[in-house]
């Protein structure tokens, strides 16, 4: 299903899942199996044009996107995990 979306990235692995039913997106970083950061966050459906009349399909992919976009970006940053 397109609510979840799981990647490596960094040598972290990055997990991100969109809840429907509550607009929110938890995330989490795990290294070597190690929880290293988890959030919850609430998705503003006004950051998509027309997200109402979207599939539900299209709604998890725009939302997990955003979460592990936000996240990459603070991986990058060396916010998260060892830089390498």
């Amino acid at each position: 299903m397109s609510n979840n979306l799981e990647f490596e990235y960094e040598g972290l692995h990055v997990s991100v899942t969109y809840n429907p039913s509550t607009n929110s997106v938890k995330r989490s970083v795990t290294e070597s199996g190690v929880v290293i950061h988890q959030d919850e966050l609430r998705f503003d459906k006004s950051l998509a044009g027309n997200f109402e009349v979207m599939s539900a399909e299209e709604q998890g992919k725009i939302a997990t996107a955003w979460g592990a976009a936000g996240l990459k970006s603070r991986i990058e940053d060396g916010q998260l995990g060892s830089k390498k």
